[in-house]
């Protein structure tokens, strides 16, 4: 029997796993409820890795990724005066073998759109009605309460509408409501689990010398920046500070905008290199955005009738390189399980909490060293890392151990399900 099924979250996973179900089974009827008034194109350069990649290429989609991604050429290091320690291009593989910068670099606003188109091909709803095949979206709309039994699951929305669903699937981010609702409050939240590390990110006017490669920039005292442009018509600007002071954290974790930038002008003023245009832009940004850098820790990624995803599920943090492809391996897990067991939910639902569990391990494994290296505290410490990176550069040593790295992260391999209806990567 086809199911009914609400989607919380039209960021990256919750369009592609409309996508995979759809696919799979076309009589599927399928909400996808976004508190945005509509599909959000914000957010900066995100890219593909592991088994992101075969996945995009399953699903067809991976010559569309191709036309959009962001043409940048690799990352070199630089000291205050601009002088480079170390340049690493981008590993040149076209699969899920990276280096610093990914063959698919990617602005988040074009893989989401990407998404939601592949999710609404060939699906023609019936009507307003959620009782009928096809995917629909309903933006500006979140949910406010969940009450499941063995049957089903009771959903009030904020609208105040109620509807029951044969699944529910929280894709709602690092500080997921549908988790919160699932576990309680105070549970949900204290399953991120923080990094000591704040982000804030924004574009800023581009300039003649930004060019096609990322530049990295540690001024000590745990703070860094680094600006990326490539083919782009702007400049990306990203500041990082490690941290276990509280007053930071209250000033960034869910604040105002004035409050987030103005913590970031304390932080960031005269610390050298091209922190002054930084900061400017950053006042004149109209797309800023900070947070706080953590992982989620559940004990489970499923309960009852309920599935997270994503973020909600398992955020590993953007200091991986590994959030896009954990939003789509968990799609791709979720709708495989589904279909193997035959639209048994709760059968699925098992399988899909066991089977995604070694792969959330491996993907939230931190990179050697970090956060820390990325974030030194004393300039002594910067400068021995810069003789580092440049020995490494010279004698492409970077390119030797990219050579030998499995695309699959830890030696797993992308699980099959002929179920699902897609062909198979040649």
């Amino acid at each position: 029997m086809p199911l009914k099924v609400l989607i919380v979250g039209a960021g990256i996973c919750g369009p592609a796993f409309a996508t995979m179900l759809r696919r799979s089974d076309p009589e599927h009827s399928i909400t996808v409820v976004e508190r945005h008034p509509e599909i959000r194109h914000n957010g900066l350069q995100i890219d593909l890795r592991s088994w992101g990649v075969p996945i995009m290429q399953r699903l067809g989609l991976i010559d569309a990724v191709r036309e959009k991604v962001v043409h940048e050429e690799g990352l070199s290091f630089v000291d205050t005066h601009g002088r480079t320690h170390g340049v690493f291009g981008a590993s040149g593989s076209g699969t899920g073998q990276q280096n610093f910068t990914s063959d698919f670099e990617i602005m988040r606003g074009d893989i989401v759109q990407i998404l939601y188109d592949a999710s609404l091909e060939g699906s023609k709803p019936s009507s307003d009605s959620e009782d009928g095949p096809g995917v629909r979206y309903k933006f500006g709309t979140w949910v406010t309460g969940l009450a499941q039994d063995e049957k089903g699951v009771d959903v009030t929305l904020s609208d105040g509408a109620t509807e029951r669903y044969d699944l529910v699937v929280g894709a709602d981010g690092q500080w997921s409501r549908t988790r919160r609702l699932l576990f309680g409050e105070e549970a949900g939240l204290d399953m991120f689990k923080p990094l000591n590390l704040y982000i804030a990110f924004y574009k800023i006017p581009k300039e003649p010398q930004d060019d096609a490669i990322a530049r990295f920039y540690q001024p000590g005292d745990g703070r860094c920046i680094v600006t990326r442009s490539a083919d782009r018509p702007y400049t990306q600007a990203y500041l990082f500070v490690r941290t276990d002071s509280e007053e930071v954290k209250q000033a960034v974790e869910r604040q105002s905008v004035e409050s987030q930038k103005a913590l970031f002008e304390k932080l960031f003023r005269g610390v050298g290199w091209q922190a002054e245009r930084m900061l400017k832009g950053m006042h004149e940004s109209t797309d800023f955005y900070a947070d706080s850098l953590g992982q989620i820790k559940t004990p489970h990624v499923v309960k009852g009738r309920v599935a997270l995803l994503g973020d909600a599920a398992s955020c590993a943090s953007p200091i991986t390189g590994m959030g896009t492809t954990v939003s789509l391996l968990e799609s791709w897990i979720l709708a495989g399980e589904l279909a193997r067991q035959k639209n048994d939910v709760p059968t699925a639902l098992a399988a899909y909490d066991a089977k995604a569990r070694p792969y959330i391990e491996e993907m939230q494994k931190l990179p050697p060293g970090s956060p820390w290296l990325m974030t030194l505290k004393s300039r002594c410490a910067i400068a021995l890392l810069h003789a580092i990176l440049s020995f490494i550069s010279w004698t492409n040593l970077d390119k030797f151990v990219t050579w030998f790295t499995p695309e699959e992260k830890g030696g797993l391999p992308l699980p099959e399900y002929p179920e699902l209806k897609l062909d198979p990567v040649p």
